[in-house]
């Protein structure tokens, strides 16, 4: 269970198969993101690159990924039109967490990071709706989250 930032990005890790422990710099990065009013793309930029520094915001033709089976839209400056907007509904006050998070996965804007990235997004948003960290995994409350969706 989510308790403690370190918790959730031990978790994010683990969910990557990343069994190595956080270090003081990318706790201190998750530190300054959570405490952010907003997220601006600058700050999904510095997060990445505190996190994974080689990665690339894929902003220029030809910096293409495929997760899967799934192609996200090709690199070029539609993806960071496309991250910024998706970063603007993200600090509107009635945006899910979940679905932003969908949304960034889908997108995929960097060659690499994208998960933990979208998780600490996703933490963001959770916190400045509950006032604190939730208590629950990320996965635990994603999975009921598209369970509640499916549903309806």
């Amino acid at each position: 269970m989510t308790r403690t930032l370190g918790d959730f990005l031990t978790e994010s890790f683990h969910i990557e198969g990343m069994r190595r422990m956080v270090s003081k710099a990318e706790h201190k990065e998750a530190e300054r993101f959570m405490a952010l009013e907003r997220i601006e793309l600058q700050d999904m930029i510095d997060f990445v690159k505190a996190f994974q520094p080689n990665a690339k915001f894929r902003t220029k033709e030809g910096l293409n990924v495929r997760v899967g089976k799934h192609l996200p839209p090709l690199g070029g400056v539609a993806v960071g039109y496309a991250l910024t907007d998706l970063l603007y509904k993200a600090n509107e006050e009635n945006s899910s967490p979940h679905l932003i998070h969908l949304e960034y996965e889908l997108l995929h804007p960097f060659t690499d990071c994208n998960g933990r990235s979208g998780r600490i997004l996703w933490l963001w948003q959770s916190k400045r709706i509950l006032g604190e960290l939730p208590y629950l995994s990320f996965l635990h409350s994603f999975y009921y989250h598209a369970l509640d969706n499916a549903r309806e």
